[in-house]
C-alpha cells in the first residue's frame, strides 16, 4: 500500500514523502496501523530538528503520538484486534508498521475509546506526560500551585493539578498562551514577562511562595525562578526537559533550596512502568486509559490548545510556525484520514 509520512531530511528541513509498504505485517509481533491523527510535541520534534537533541542524526522520520486502527497484525499480537482503534508512539504517517509489546511505553499499543475524538485523544499523549507532575507532588486539598510555561504540557498539567483540588496560578509570557488557559477553565492565568514572574507568584499565593512551582518549559532559567517563588518546605516540579547550555552562579539557587528546605522532584514521564509492576499502583495502561476517560467525560479540555489542525502538505509551514510564530503556533495536530 501507499503511504505519506513526514521527514526531516537535514536540519532545519522538513518535508512529505511516499513510499510503498507491504500490506501485511512482517514478523508476530507487528501491527500496521492507518493513523487518523498524530500530534507534533514541539519541544521534542523542534529540539530535533534544530539539532539541539542529542544523538541527533539525518535524516531522520520524525514522530509522537499517533491515533490510528489496525489494519492487520502478527500472529504474535493477541491482545488487540484487525479494526480495534489504538493510540501508540509512532511516526507521522498515514500508515505504519508498529512492534507492540517491547518493554517500555514508547512500544507499546493502548486502546482508545470508539467514542472519543481523535483530534481530543491524540492530545492524550501530552497530558500523559503532563500528568506525571501532579502524581509526584505531595498534594493537600486547596494548596498554591504556580506552573510556569503554558504550552500544551503546561497547561494541561495546571487543569490536572486542579482537578486534584489546588488553586493554580498558570504563568507564561505569551499572550495567547494564557488566553488559551482562561479558555481550558484556568482562570488565573497571567501574562507575565520572565522577570516578573516571581513576583506574580508571590502577589498570588503570599510573600512566602507557593506551596509548589512546577517548571513546565524545561529551561535552566525557569528552574532558578521556580525556587525563588518556591514557599519554605514547599515542592519544586521538573517536569519541563532541560536541554538548552544555561550558563549561571548555582550557588545562590542551591543556597535558597538548602535554606529553605525544599523537595526537588523529577517528573519524566518514564518513571512509569510500560506494564504493570508488582507494588507499583500506576503504569503506563492506567495512565492512558484515565486520561482518555477525562477527555471523553469533558473533565480534561483540550481543543482550545490547537491552534492548527492542518493536513499532510501542510505540516513543513506547521514546523516553521512552531519555531517561528510561538504566539500563533500554539499546538499542531496532523490529520491523516485523507491521505
Amino acid at each position: 500500500m501507499q503511504a505519506t509520512y513526514i521527514l526531516f531530511p537535514e536540519k532545519s528541513r522538513v518535508s512529505v514523502e511516499r513510499e510503498t509498504l507491504p500490506d501485511t505485517p512482517l514478523e508476530p509481533v507487528e501491527v500496521l496501523v492507518r493513523n487518523e491523527t498524530s500530534i507534533v510535541s514541539a519541544g521534542t520534534e523542534l529540539a530535533r530538528l534544530s539539532g539541539l537533541e542529542q544523538a541527533t542524526s539525518f535524516p531522520l522520520r520524525p514522530g509522537y503520538g499517533c491515533i490510528g486502527r489496525i489494519e492487520a497484525r502478527g500472529a504474535g499480537v493477541t491482545d488487540f484486534t484487525v479494526g480495534q482503534r489504538v493510540f501508540y508512539a509512532g511516526n507521522h504517517a498515514s500508515v505504519n508498521r508498529f512492534k507492540h509489546g517491547q518493554d517500555h511505553q514508547w512500544g507499546r499499543l493502548y486502546p482508545v475509546p470508539e467514542g472519543l475524538d481523535p483530534v481530543d485523544g491524540v492530545v492524550g499523549c501530552m497530558a500523559q506526560i503532563a500528568m506525571t507532575a501532579p502524581n509526584v507532588t505531595q498534594l493537600d486539598l486547596g494548596d498554591r500551585v504556580a506552573v510556569f510555561g503554558l504550552g500544551l504540557v503546561g497547561n494541561l498539567a495546571a487543569q490536572l493539578y486542579a482537578l486534584r483540588g489546588a488553586n493554580v496560578l498558570a504563568l507564561d509570557p505569551v499572550p495567547a498562551r494564557c488566553a488559551q488557559a482562561r479558555a481550558c477553565g484556568l482562570a488565573d492565568a497571567v501574562e507575565a514577562p520572565p522577570a516578573e514572574q516571581v513576583a506574580a507568584v508571590k502577589r498570588y499565593a503570599g510573600e512566602e511562595g507557593a506551596a509548589v512551582c512546577v517548571d513546565a518549559v524545561g529551561h535552566s532559567a525557569v528552574i532558578q525562578q521556580a525556587v525563588a517563588a518556591c514557599a519554605p518546605f514547599g515542592q519544586v516540579v521538573l517536569l519541563g526537559t532541560p536541554r538548552a547550555p544555561h550558563q549561571a552562579d548555582l550557588t545562590p539557587m542551591l543556597l535558597e533550596i538548602h535554606r529553605k528546605g525544599l523537595v526537588v522532584r523529577g517528573a519524566h514521564m518514564w518513571r512509569l512502568p510500560a506494564v504493570p509492576a508488582r507494588g507499583m499502583k500506576q503504569d503506563v495502561a492506567w495512565a492512558f486509559a484515565t486520561i482518555f476517560g477525562l477527555l471523553r467525560d469533558g473533565k480534561l479540555i483540550v481543543r482550545p490548545l490547537l491552534s492548527h489542525v492542518v493536513k499532510p502538505n501542510d505540516v513543513p509551514a506547521a514546523y516553521r510556525g512552531l519555531q517561528h510564530e510561538k504566539d500563533r503556533y500554539t499546538g499542531v495536530v496532523i490529520d491523516w484520514r485523507e491521505a
